[in-house]
């Protein structure tokens, strides 16, 4: 177990940020598990093509299964801008003796999988061996993944994060920090202003007043990702639901919903699986309020969503026969409308 021991100063500066580079390591490592890709196989229709044909054997290297990922491919320093250019220029600038540390480190990790110590071990090597060239390398296939993979969804991607962390602040404004802390994941538990993550590693780190970051991530469940200090503790959880941001992607020969009633109210019905406002509505999905309003209202007069107010915003979900239709769509068979 990850144990986080907290005080009243770090509750009190915990915190949500963006971490891109961290987008892409956990997408590198969900393509190894058939388990995990399940949940994202329209986005890997797309990508894998371009990526196989790209030669990204070294960034691979660090990207292991199971176990340890170097923290520089992650930078904590650039945390909250959700820029993919800043954290690239951050790996670019890693002090060489780092990757040096790091990967020595992961060579010897229990976590990583025996084979693919054996197989990585010439690479890994040549890191420790020639730290500056590995870096200029390892920079460059980071940006060319990016590149690939994602950038053409990041616009998606980034809203769809937001649009949770928005979410995440509001129960924190009506309920408190405990009730953030205590709904990220199955996987982390807060008691007794313990801060505690499964893990197969056994740490228990003092953030003495320094704070924490809490990171949503499309790519990591069901993981439950962390760092520790002396870097800037950070606990990256799985957003609920993320699947749901694929479904519109692959058009509407795919998305027999989208050809039912159109790509647009299609999506803000797959989106409504939580209460969201119109401004939310439109963050995520990248249109324009005034167009998400217009949608709304025909999915309201067909019975599909309804709205409420909560203090100064109007929310809307999905109703029965809302839920029913995107059951439907999904899962095949017949979507009984009640």
């Amino acid at each position: 177990m990850i144990s986080y021991a907290t005080t009243p100063t770090d509750v009190s500066r915990l915190r949500f940020a963006f971490a891109p580079l961290g987008e892409a390591v956990a997408s590198l490592r969900m393509m190894r598990s058939d388990v995990r890709r399940r949940a994202h196989l329209p986005w890997l229709r797309q990508v894998g093509p371009k990526v196989r044909h790209a030669d990204l054997r070294p960034l691979r290297a660090l990207v292991p299964p199971t176990g340890y990922v170097p923290d520089f491919l992650t930078p904590g320093d650039s945390l909250g801008y959700g820029d993919l250019d800043t954290d690239l220029e951050a790996v670019r600038e890693t002090p060489p003796e780092r990757l040096v540390a790091e990967v020595t480190w992961m060579m010897s990790d229990p976590g990583v999988p025996p084979g693919w110590h054996r197989a990585t071990g010439p690479v890994h090597r040549w890191m420790v061996e020639h730290p500056e060239r590995a870096l200029q390398v390892v920079a460059d296939q980071l940006a060319t993944y990016c590149g690939l993979a994602l950038r053409p969804y990041w616009k998606r991607m980034h809203a769809s994060m937001r649009a949770d962390v928005h979410h995440r602040m509001r129960v924190m404004e009506k309920s408190g920090a405990d009730a953030v802390l205590s709904s990220l994941s199955r996987h982390i538990v807060w008691r007794n202003e313990h801060l505690t993550v499964r893990s197969n590693y056994d740490f228990e780190a003092r953030l003495d007043g320094r704070g924490m970051v809490l990171v949503p991530s499309i790519f990591c469940g069901p993981e439950v990702l962390t760092m520790l200090p002396p870097d800037q503790s950070m606990v990256v959880y799985p957003q609920p639901d993320a699947s749901r941001l694929w479904a519109a992607s692959e058009g509407a020969d795919a998305n027999p919903l989208a050809a039912l009633i159109g790509s647009v109210r299609a999506e803000i019905l797959e989106t409504l699986h939580q209460p969201r406002s119109t401004s939310d509505l439109a963050a995520e999905i990248g249109v324009t309020p005034g167009a998400v309003s217009q949608h709304l209202t025909v999915l309201r007069r067909a019975g599909l969503v309804n709205n409420r107010r909560a203090g100064r915003r109007v929310l809307y979900t999905r109703t029965p026969s809302g839920e029913s239709l995107v059951h439907g769509a999904r899962y095949g068979g017949d979507a009984v409308l009640v």
